[in-house]
């Protein structure tokens, strides 16, 4: 029986990961969260930790013996980041290190996630061998995360995505779940006609994911949705695929958004080498918000 252990256990990679497993055989999943009361899949095999204890998460981990550890334990708030940047360190840079150094013992794979904020957003969308120049400290300690990762461990996959959104069991809500919660209450809303992106549905990481673990896939790869949009033009399709009234969206110029952390200008990733590594053709944005709009209405039933 193959084990892998997801860190992040209540995160929305972690869910999609777990629900696709779900109908494999073969494998034990284990979760770990530092909330890990409120896991409700696979509660057999929920364990709590505390991440910064790395005695304790070692001797769980040495404890369970998996022949995968997939990192989904990370702190995303761009913004929060600028502010508690020791927090931000620990979790993105940090914890990825200890996790490959773990996996360097057990001789096991590491699978672990960045971000295209590791670029400036001058020349997006960006390959797996774009130039990283962070403009964010969370871009900062997810590039550190990488390198750090790479320096002691061969049996690494890292995946970069952007914008991942999805279906959450536990209330986690990225931009476009917020964009359809305010449409939905009828608010209005001003969003940039900037930082471009090709969003990233978040079932695209659980297949990634497996198809990683069976090819024994080594090196960066990029997972990432088939258009390319600035955020208004992703609110606006996101208003004509949910039956919202676009017109309680305002454009507003690049630029002028007042944010603490600078964001890449023109983001977003190519996707072709992981296409054709995993034999996957990634999800667009409307096909992604046509399933996440039936998640929802089977959430209300």
């Amino acid at each position: 029986m193959r084990k892998i252990l997801l860190t992040g256990g209540t995160s929305k990679t972690a869910e999609a990961i777990v629900k696709y497993y779900s109908s494999e055989t073969g494998y034990d999943i284990y979760l770990l969260s530092s909330d890990a009361d409120k896991i409700i899949f696979n509660k057999d095999k929920k364990i709590s930790v505390d991440y910064c204890n790395k005695k304790d998460l070692k001797s769980i981990i040495y404890g369970i013996e998996p022949n995968v550890i997939v990192n989904c334990a990370a702190m995303t708030n761009v913004d929060q980041c600028e502010k508690d940047k020791s927090t931000a360190w620990n979790a993105n840079a940090e914890l990825v290190e200890t996790l490959a150094k773990i996996c360097r013992v057990m001789e096991s794979r590491l699978i672990t996630f960045s971000t295209d904020y590791i670029f400036d957003g001058q020349d997006g969308p960006y390959g797996e061998t774009g130039l990283p120049n962070p403009l964010s400290y969370y871009g900062r300690t997810k590039l550190a995360g990488e390198n750090l990762a790479l320096s002691v461990l061969d049996n690494l996959t890292i995946i970069r995505s952007n914008v991942v959104y999805g279906s959450s069991s536990y209330g986690n809500v990225d931009f476009i779940r917020w964009v359809i919660e305010k449409l939905n209450n009828g608010s209005s809303i001003k969003i940039i006609e900037g930082q471009w992106c090709n969003p990233t549905y978040v079932h695209d990481l659980a297949r990634s994911v497996s198809r990683a673990i069976i090819n024994e896939s080594n090196g960066t790869f990029n997972v990432a949705g088939t258009d390319y949009l600035n955020r208004y033009e992703i609110a606006v399709k996101i208003a004509a695929r949910m039956g919202f009234d676009n017109e309680l969206i305002a454009p507003i110029p690049p630029g002028s958004l007042k944010q603490l952390a600078k964001r890449p200008e023109k983001g977003g990733l190519i996707t072709f080498k992981a296409e054709n590594e995993f034999g996957i053709k990634f999800t667009g944005l409307e096909e992604g918000l046509e399933m996440l709009k039936i998640d929802m209405i089977v959430r209300l039933h």
